[in-house]
This record gives C-alpha cells, structure tokens and sequence, in this order.
C-alpha cells in the first residue's frame, strides 16, 4: 500500500524520522520518497497514524500526476460513495476554484457530493513537482497538546519539552508494546506521552520532590506507572531490561550542582546495559556528543528559541557479546 504524508514544517528531520520509525515497528518499509513536505511511502503493515505527531495528514494514495493531468484523472475516477474534495498547495498558494472545478467533475459524473459529513475525503497535495491525489486517512488532532500543556499540570518545571515533540520523540523510540524507561525523568513529559499511547513506562529522577512531582503529573493525567528515586549514573536495573529508552539530560544552567561529564559518561554507560539487543535509546541535550556506547542513526536539531537548541540522538544498541 502506498501512503503519502503531509509533514509538519516545525522540523521535517523529525517529521521524516518519526514516520520511518513507526513503519519500523509496524511493518516493513520497502520504498520512499520525499518532494517539498510531502513523504510517499511503499509500506506493508498495520496502521501506526494516531501515533504520529509531525505529521498534519496521511493519505490512501490514488495517484501521482503534474498539475495538467489533474482534471483528467478526476474525470476517471470511480467513486460509489459521499465525497469532497480538498486541496493543500505546499510552497505554493492555495486555489478554491479548483477544489470546485474538480468537484465539478465528479458531480457531473453522479457522484454526490457532500462539503460537511462526507463518506470520503479527496485530498490534492499539490507541490511544484507533483500532485498527490488521495483518500485521507489520518487528520492530527492538534487541540490534543493545547490541553496537555506542561503548565497545565500541577507539577511544572521550566524547560520542559512539550507534549507534539515529546510524543515524536518517544515514537523515535520505535518501541510498540513493552517498556520505556526515563532515567532523568523530570516532570514526566516522555513517561505521560508514552503512556497515552498504550506503552508501559518507568521513570527514574535523583530528586525525591521532583519524583513526587512526577507522579501527581501522572495521577492528573488518568496515568499509573512507576517513578523511582535513583540515580542514572547506577539504574537498579537487570542488564537488558527495557524494549526502549528516552531521556532530556539536565541542562548545564539548571543543573543542581552536578558533574555533569561524569553524568553523561557513567549514564550513557547504564543506558547501554539496561536496553535491549537492537532496541534503541532517545537521548536529548543541549551539548554536542562525540562518543556514545551505541550506534548513533539519526542526529538532529531542534531549536527552542534563541539561547537554546536541543540535540537529538538516537542510538541503538548493536553490541555483540
């Protein structure tokens, strides 16, 4: 089946990621392109769009054509059902009068038409290369992280990440079913966004108050798990114990008076033994790394405003024994 995805433009290097990563553990991704903001893929598998969080859209692909095929393949289609028609130009300005023409066509043809409650949704991604034509089959539901708001909360931290990016993050993951665990959990973005999506979680942070913290997020949240006191430089945890792993390291401002080399080093360490063979391991920060345990496959940035960027690692775990 080939589906296209209309990508978010807030960072289209996690948007992409975050697409492969869920078809990883969904199914099997056999091709892909990419063209503007548009990603097309070639993909076996069950349905993974409700996890996706930068993404707008995805569409059941029908067709691929330029712009002066259009009316013509709208000419040839066959539908049995209710329908509308929407277009979205990426990079280039939207038209109504053609989502009109084009409905037009199909009127003419005895389909019925229906603007408000249709059985189908016809949707033209129109790019200055191509034009991708549709069923659509996933809408992002973008009032879900207004009302999830870290300040929303009755634990709040500054520099928090918030819930679209902490959702694509933990989808980075590319865990399914089983076990994350945050080992500097904070106020518990990850844990919250992992449990929303029916994955089992457990978070570690040094701080009882911020534990505590933590945890009535999660009561808010309708959410039950573990949050442990400990120290991520020495996880009380058997080797190999977790399908995934996320974490946002403790910035050096904020930092209560830690050495923060030794907590880089001695918990990247830990992460490496408590993760499972070929799983992988999230890690965000606002230093560049050089050496990780672990094989790094995507190194992104992200930008929050102007005195801070995030760093974004995902590693995976390929050691031999």
């Amino acid at each position: 089946m080939r589906y296209s995805f209309l990508l978010s433009g807030e960072n289209i290097e996690i948007a992409l990621a975050e697409v492969f990563s869920l078809a990883e553990c969904f199914g099997k991704l056999k091709e892909y392109f990419i063209d503007s903001r548009v990603l097309t893929i070639d993909f076996e598998g069950d349905n993974f769009f409700k996890r996706l969080a930068f993404s707008h859209e995805a569409i059941e692909l029908l067709h691929i054509c330029d712009f002066y095929e259009l009316e013509k393949f709208f000419s040839e289609i066959n539908v049995n059902r209710s329908i509308c028609v929407r277009i979205s130009g990426i990079g280039l300005k939207s038209d109504a009068s053609l989502e009109r023409k084009l409905g037009a066509i199909l009127w003419k043809k005895g389909v019925k038409i229906n603007l408000v409650d249709p059985d189908e949704t016809i949707r033209v991604y129109i790019t200055p290369q191509n034009c991708y034509i549709g069923l659509l089959r996933f809408k992002q539901d973008k009032k879900q992280f207004l009302v999830r708001k870290p300040n929303l909360r009755p634990f709040f931290m500054p520099i928090v990440t918030l819930p679209k990016l902490s959702k694509a993050l933990v989808n980075l993951t590319a865990v399914r079913e089983g076990i994350v665990l945050d080992p500097m959990c904070g106020t518990g973005s990850f844990l919250i966004e992992a449990g929303l999506m029916g994955i089992d979680f457990c978070g570690i942070d040094y701080y009882r108050d911020i534990v505590e913290g933590c945890r009535r997020n999660l009561d808010f949240m309708g959410l039950g798990g573990n949050v442990l006191q400990g120290d991520a430089r020495n996880l009380p945890f058997k080797d190999e114990s977790f399908d995934g792993v996320i974490t946002d390291y403790p910035y050096f401002k904020a930092t209560r008076k830690i050495n923060c080399r030794y907590l880089y080093e001695r918990s990247l360490e830990e992460i490496a033994r408590v993760i499972k063979k070929n799983c992988r391991a999230v890690i965000v920060t606002n230093i560049d790394i050089d050496e990780f345990p672990m094989e790094v496959i995507y190194k992104m940035k992200y930008r929050v405003h102007g005195s801070l960027t995030r760093r974004i690692y995902v590693l995976k775990n390929c050691r031999i024994d």
